[in-house]
């Protein structure tokens, strides 16, 4: 059974029409100034009209009319709502014009979904939304300043779901930190500068065109500026509070010549330097990448091979045999295992581990050749192996690592070359063959052995991941991800053991999404072994949460083991490395060379001086050439270096740049709030920055929340066209209706918040967003149509005890909301509004209060008590959810009568009053006691039986008795009947429902008039006005 209320006004007289549905008839209510008519039609968007149009045809032009008009009934889908249509005025019975106060039907509910834009933009209007950031910094001067620090989106593309997540949740933050009483300041932000930009670029004006550096950033800060328009419209759109006037953007001016400020003092703390060493690179964008640009692909295919490298000074002399050694001769091989082939050509040395145990192995079908052939593997490993290979091999001999350190073996490419085997800390017996294949330009740990033992290191793949010329034409300009690898294979088959595809997680560009490789290059590092150290140290006296999840030992262990920080881009679209470089590779920078280049920039307000200038006229201020240190006899070969910043650093350092002034730098911020995956990304560098250059933690605390994903649990994707566009929730299309602002925001408060997992959002969740709105909005319209006439003032009268009780719960929702805030606890207070509306509201009291509030005397107390009790709710409420729902906060107090405040946030959560003047002390034991009748009371009717119409027998006990006469005249409202006895019982509580002794009262349509009487004593009294 659904009940659907169409009630609305027709002669600014309030007309109730209501529709409940039954399983194969609707029954349609209409009552008007006197006139009450039921009746049970088929379907009513289908009845035919001579069902029910003649009565209410009468009811509006009377039945003396010779004059026939027209009335209507018509259903517009879209709309959501049924209107009624007279076709011409008529007069109403004056006799009785208030016969019957019924709420008006009021536009709260009755929005077209294609006017949801229009309807968010007036209401935040009218809700003093627009200039809400304003007022709060200039009407809070005093207050305490609560800081959240925006990281900021990349200026590239249009918003999305992911960006809803983040904006919405800081705007939570935002809002009820006003709502709390503080002076927030949030500026927002935007990351300008890298690669996606230039690829950009590309694809607009073709790849094939040579662009100067100059022009590249010309064209970049096109893309980026329209970005952050686009986006900033759409953040705006979602009801986001921040200081819209002052973002800041990493492309700046203003921020550039800040970020190189403090970026010259980590160089006068000699925390940057410039070196050859592995770094991740990205053949596909032809740069290197730090840590946190990398995304991995569970489901990379590599080859995998075993290989053997040929042992030059290694006998059986240092073999232990199992059983007699072999007369033939011997060759013995170390065997290796690799997911990197195309590094074999590369090999410098083979890595052994001094606490492993080392088995020599021969393959069965290699026993009868006339050489013996022996592999070197790691004793634990020989099962695998044979798993792997599926080829049979037996355990000969065992040998000492001792034995193989400082052994040689010959390369595999330069024949003449003898390599060295060295122990190393990182080989471990867990997997592959216990000897680990070493290239030094080609692995982190590869390169600390190079460092340990001083070899040399050098790098013979090119920026675009492909061999060069030193490696013979066979393999010059072939891509190691590519051809050039097999063709190494092919070249190198003799000694291949065995090759497979190998599944496993492997690093990619997280731009291009093509795999990266580790390559030497000359890059600008900053050393932050120690900073880490520090800084997880630091982290012990902050919060990293999700809900209530403590994840910091997250962060601790990521800084903690970080040694260095690439910070060099081979691009032109970004922050410069301001320094100098010599023919040999050295470098050359000061505090004093980048400062003034920072002032430089301020002075001219543009962000290209270093691509303006030149070497000699840098080498021309004394101060900066002598701050350099430059041998003199360098001085005419020198360049600049061309390398930009790593964006992570760009926005690593907001801390300081973000900022507009030093009050405002000497402020630690309150909270930063981004996604998961910021843990590798932008909350180090905040907090490897701020450590390396002040000492102190940028953050107070952090907030973490998840990615969005479908409801099937797949990623956003375009090609698998699940990918759902914010605008299109809002604002509707052809295939989606707008579900609104608040919709998104309701969804992100659900989904998005407290949480690190995944958001998720499709159709179905859509909808039931949709519908907890629609349910949010008709309890709201209820209060609102309740208070016509009534202009919220305190009244003096003492509240009835349904009011009092439901004024209660509405205080303790409030308060335990404001808690809530105070601990970021979003979902919980959406969960809490919806639990709060459906149970509270409309189950507890809206169904117990609506006869009162039609039927009584219109300025009665018992009256005024529910409408006062209705405006109290609707005010306080609304206040309470406007940091969630700003939109239908702003609507529900600008509709709502009165003289109360009308824009959202200008007052305090906790200055809201509850209106309760006269407290009744036994309130809450009343209601657990009908709250317990109640129970046994809708077991007792059963689904069918309207308990309104009946009386009902209480037994409970002499005390219990006693109690509840002191609320007889509330009973039969508190328990929705029409007459209520009480009986003495020594047992257990029990309930009878029986037919009422009283006669049934046309006005209320209750049983509980006196057989003499036409309407039923409260009736009488509200027709006597």
């Amino acid at each position: 059974m659904r009940f659907t209320d169409y009630s609305f006004e027709f002669n600014q007289e309030p007309i109730h029409f209501s529709v409940t549905s039954h399983s194969d008839k609707d029954l349609v209510s209409f009552n008007w100034t006197g006139l009450r008519t039921e009746k049970f039609i088929g379907e009513f968007r289908t009845a035919r009209s001579g069902t029910l149009h003649p009565t209410l045809r009468d009811s509006f032009c009377g039945k003396e009319t010779k004059e026939k008009p027209t009335f209507r009934i018509w259903n517009r889908p879209r709309w959501d709502y049924e209107r009624m249509y007279c076709g011409r005025s008529a007069s109403p019975r004056k006799q009785c014009l208030k016969f019957r106060h019924t709420p008006t039907v009021l536009p709260i509910l009755l929005i077209n979904p294609k006017r949801k834009k229009q309807t968010d933009q007036n209401a935040a209007r009218d809700g003093g939304l627009n200039d809400l950031y304003v007022w709060q910094s200039e009407n809070r001067k005093g207050a305490e300043v609560f800081e959240l620090l925006d990281g900021p989106p990349y200026a590239n593309g249009e918003a999305h779901t992911g960006h809803a997540i983040n904006k919405i949740l800081k705007d939570f933050v935002v809002k009820s930190r006003i709502g709390l009483g503080y002076r927030v300041r949030f500026r927002p932000g935007w990351d300008c500068h890298g690669l996606p930009i230039e690829l950009k670029i590309g694809k607009q004006q073709g790849t094939t065109k040579q662009r100067s550096p100059l022009e590249i950033r010309n064209a970049a800060r096109v893309i980026a500026d329209e970005a952050i328009g686009k986006q900033m419209n759409a953040f705006r759109r979602w009801g986001v509070t921040a200081d819209w006037k002052h973002p800041y953007v990493t492309k700046s001016p203003e921020f550039v010549a800040a970020q190189l400020d403090v970026f010259a003092r980590l160089v006068e703390q000699k925390l940057v330097y410039r070196s050859f060493k592995p770094v991740y690179w990205s053949p596909s964008s032809n740069t290197a990448l730090a840590e946190s640009e990398l995304e991995y692909n569970e489901k990379h295919q590599s080859t995998s091979v075993y290989f053997r490298f040929k042992m030059i000074n290694f006998s059986s002399s240092d073999v232990t045999w199992t059983s007699d050694s072999s007369s033939k001769l011997s060759q013995f091989y170390a065997l290796v295992w690799t997911t990197t082939p195309w590094t074999l050509p590369l090999n410098n040395a083979i890595c052994i581990s001094p606490t492993v145990k080392y088995a020599i192995i021969q393959f069965e079908n290699d026993v009868n050749n006339p050489t013996s052939s022996y592999y070197i593997i790691a004793s634990n490993l020989v099962k695998e192996f044979e798993t792997s290979t599926e080829k049979k091999c037996r355990v000969v001999g065992t040998v000492d690592s001792e034995n193989l350190i400082s052994k040689r073996y010959r390369s595999c490419w330069h024949n003449e070359l003898a390599l060295p085997i060295y122990e190393a800390t990182h080989v471990s017996d867990t997997a592959g063959t216990g000897l680990v294949h070493t290239a030094f330009a080609h692995g982190l740990q590869d390169y600390d052995v190079a460092l340990t033992k001083k070899e040399r290191v050098q790098s013979f793949v090119d920026s675009r991941g492909c061999y060069t010329r030193h490696f013979g034409h066979s393999l010059d300009g072939k891509s190691v991800l590519g051809d050039g690898q097999n063709e190494a294979l092919r070249l190198l088959n003799h000694d291949i053991v065995h090759t497979s595809q190998y599944v496993h997680s492997y690093p990619y560009d997280w731009r291009t999404k093509k795999p990266v490789i580790i390559r030497s290059s000359e890059q600008w590092f900053i050393d932050v072994d120690e900073i880490g150290q520090r800084a997880a140290a630091m982290l012990d006296d902050i919060l990293v949460t999700a809900g209530d999840s403590d994840l910091r030992g997250s962060l601790k262990q990521l800084v903690k083991t970080r040694k260095s920080w690439c910070i060099s881009r081979q691009r032109a679209w970004g922050t410069p490395i301001p320094g100098l470089v010599d023919e040999k590779g050295n470098s050359y920078t000061s505090r004093k060379l980048i400062e003034w280049i920072a002032q430089l920039i301020r002075e001219r307000g543009s962000t290209d001086v270093w691509w303006e200038i030149d070497t000699q006229y840098i080498l021309d201020n004394e101060d900066v050439r002598e701050s350099l240190n430059i041998p003199t006899d360098v001085l005419s070969k020198l360049t600049k270096n061309m390398d930009i910043m790593d964006v992570w650093l760009d926005s690593g350092l907001a801390w300081y740049a973000a900022k507009l002034d030093d009050d405002e730098r000497n402020h630690i911020a309150d909270i930063v709030l981004e996604g998961v995956d910021q843990f590798r990304g932008w909350f180090q560098s905040l907090l490897l920055t701020s450590i390396a250059a002040q000492n102190k933690l940028p953050y107070k605390r952090i907030m973490v929340h998840g990615f969005c994903i479908d409801e099937k649990n797949n990623k956003m994707s375009k090609s698998i066209g699940n990918v759902v566009d914010p605008t299109m929730l809002t604002d509707g299309s052809l295939k989606q209706k707008a579900i609104g602002a608040d919709g998104l925001r309701f969804w992100v408060a659900q989904s998005g918040s407290e949480n690190a997992g995944e958001s998720k959002i499709g159709p179905i969740i859509i909808e039931d967003v949709d519908k907890k709105i629609i349910a949010l909005r008709n309890g709201f319209r209820f209060m609102i149509g309740g208070c016509q006439g009534f202009h919220g003032n305190q009244i003096e009268s003492s509240l009835k005890s349904l009011d009092l009780d439901m004024l209660q719960n509405c205080d303790n929702f409030v308060k335990t909301s404001i808690g809530n805030y105070e601990e970021f606890k979003f979902r919980t207070v959406a969960n809490d509004l919806t639990q709060f509306m459906q149970r509270n509201f409309s189950a507890n009291y809206v169904k117990y209060v609506r006869d009162r509030l039609y039927c009584d005397r219109i300025g009665s107390e018992s009256h005024l008590s529910a409408q006062f009790t209705l405006h109290r709710l609707a005010h306080n409420l609304a206040h309470t959810i406007s940091p969630l729902l700003p939109h239908l906060s702003a609507e529900v107090l600008h509709h709502l009568p009165g003289f109360h405040e009308k824009l959202i946030l200008r007052q305090k959560l906790s200055d809201l009053h509850s209106g309760i003047l006269n407290d009744d002390p036994n309130c809450p034991k009343l209601m657990g006691l009908i709250s317990e009748i109640r129970s046994k009371l809708e077991a007792s009717a059963g689904p069918k039986v309207d308990t309104s119409k009946k009386g009902i027998v209480i037994r409970v006990s002499a005390e219990q008795d006693n109690f509840l006469k002191n609320y007889i005249p509330e009973l039969p409202e508190l328990l929705n009947v029409s007459e209520v006895q009480l009986e003495v019982d020594k047992e257990s509580l029990s309930v009878q429902l029986v037919d009422s002794s009283l006669r049934y009262c046309e006005r209320c349509r209750k049983y509980n008039r006196h057989p003499d009487d036409k309407m039923c004593g409260r009736c009488s009294a509200a027709m006597s006005i």
